[in-house]
């Protein structure tokens, strides 16, 4: 899905201030999808014009105004078809996974280092899906039944993640050779 396509899928939900819809894409969509974050605002602006979402200045005291946008049934239209039409790729992206591809290169203290982190990164998301799944942290709505799955799915993808990281882990540390990294450096 393109940025426009995705703010139209965070409006589905309700009226939002650009910011608000930041927060969601920050902290939500971005961890499902790869989102650009720069160009929200000239988009929703380019979907206001297109007459996809509108806009609506609301004043507030000692504050600047600030804009709320919702979603119209011609933006409903758009993005339901976008939902229906857009392949649903799976990708999986892993800078982790990447670096831990030349453990028999690194010394056996930086791949343990970088299993703790991926252990406790782990952990912080567990932590996040439960609040959601309790309907507790940003926004605290109830969550649809699509959202309920997907933080479902989102619990066991990582719950067998950190089961095979504690259950397979110790032979990347178990290497014989154990010390300076073999990779060459081009000379500059």
């Amino acid at each position: 899905m393109n940025t426009k396509e995705l703010l139209l899928s965070v409006l589905m939900s309700g009226p939002a201030t650009g910011y608000d819809i930041k927060k969601v894409l920050e902290n939500e969509v971005s961890e499902v999808v790869d989102v650009t974050i720069s160009n929200i605002y000239p988009a929703l602006n380019e979907l206001a014009s297109e007459g996809l979402v509108s806009c609506e200045r609301v004043e507030q005291e000692n504050r600047p105004n600030k804009k709320v946008y919702a979603i119209t049934d011609a933006g409903r239209e758009v993005c339901l078809h976008a939902l229906m039409t857009s392949p649903a790729r799976h990708r999986l992206r892993s800078e982790f996974m990447f670096i831990l591809s030349f453990a028999p290169y690194l010394p056996k203290s930086r791949v343990a280092e970088l299993i703790e982190q991926r252990l406790a990164e782990i952990d912080e998301t567990e932590e996040t899906l439960q609040a959601m799944a309790k309907g507790e942290g940003a926004g605290s709505k109830p969550l649809l039944p699509g959202q309920k799955f997907c933080v479902g799915l989102g619990r066991a993808l990582i719950e067998a993640e950190r089961s095979y990281i504690r259950q397979n882990s110790h032979w990347l540390l178990a290497s014989e050779r154990d010390a300076e990294p073999r990779l060459e450096l081009a000379a500059h």
